[in-house]
């Protein structure tokens, strides 16, 4: 495994949860933290923290849906900070509802966000990483892209269009000795669910108990920078995940759980929180 002391790592969504404790693991291994947010006032807070590790810290506003934003971050990161070792692409917005109560403009924003965030990223940063003859792109999908279950469709379908993005991308950019990581969370107990509630007794049971079957922040951290250290292909985070994988390949066996699941682990309602 290699040493990451004096690294620069950008993590996007970094000011809170996941982001966060990625970044804080980092600053303990004497990295160089580069954290993005939308959020101005937790951006500051989160500095604070970070810098109780005696490490270099930057922050910087940016709305990973505006690409110019995106490409003025990247010349700021290039230009002024020396460049950049490693980027995180770990800002998001969750969404719970059937399809057919999913509007259009529903779809735009989690498109924007979930999908063309990390591939605004990926090409403004990309070719320097390239030119300086390495780098590493951790892009952070989601297991709801192997569990397809109702009132997650949206959803699961643009984290599984961002996973197959950036599997397909570790090929290709492996000849510029550029790694990509793609790291499949399961549920995790932040936020990201506060809003979302459920309509039959089993769903809102089902969220009411997300803080005792849900993974911390803090573990998903630990394991997202164990996954970058170790520079893996892919990190599926839990065995449930590697489950919901294979039973793909078992047709009445995915049919089965998504026939459950709607029954007690899916909600109404909907959410855009800040989140994987």
């Amino acid at each position: 495994m290699r040493k990451l002391k004096g690294k620069r790592v950008l993590i996007t969504g970094g000011a809170g949860g996941i982001g966060l404790c990625t970044a804080e693991e980092f600053a303990k291994a004497g990295a160089e933290p580069i954290i993005t947010d939308i959020n101005e006032n937790a951006l500051a807070q989160a500095a604070d923290k970070l810098r109780a590790f005696h490490v270099p810290v930057h922050t910087r506003r940016v709305d990973v849906t505006d690409r110019a934003q995106v490409e003025a971050l990247a010349r700021w990161v290039n230009d002024d900070l020396g460049g950049l070792d490693i980027l995180i692409n770990n800002a998001g917005i969750g969404h719970s509802g059937e399809l057919i109560d999913t509007t259009i403009d529903d779809w735009e924003r989690l498109i924007k966000v979930n999908l063309c965030g990390p591939l605004y990223h990926v090409y403004a940063f990309l070719p320097a990483m390239i030119a300086r003859g390495g780098g590493q792109i951790v892009n952070i999908s989601s297991g709801q892209a192997f569990f397809r279950l109702p009132t997650w469709g949206a959803y699961a379908t643009i984290k599984l269009a961002l996973g197959a993005f950036s599997e397909i991308l570790h090929w290709e950019v492996k000849k510029h000795n550029v790694r990509v990581t793609t790291v499949y969370p399961f549920m995790v107990n932040t936020s990201f669910y506060k809003d979302i509630s459920g309509e039959t007794l089993g769903q809102k049971l089902s969220m009411k108990l997300v803080p005792y079957y849900s993974m911390t922040p803090e573990k998903v951290g630990k394991i997202i920078f164990q996954a970058t250290k170790k520079k893996k292909q892919i990190e599926m985070v839990s065995l449930i995940n590697d489950f919901g994988f294979y039973s793909r390949l078992v047709p009445p066996l995915a049919d089965f759980m998504s026939w459950t699941s709607n029954l007690f682990l899916t909600a109404g309602g909907k959410t855009n929180k800040q989140g994987a």
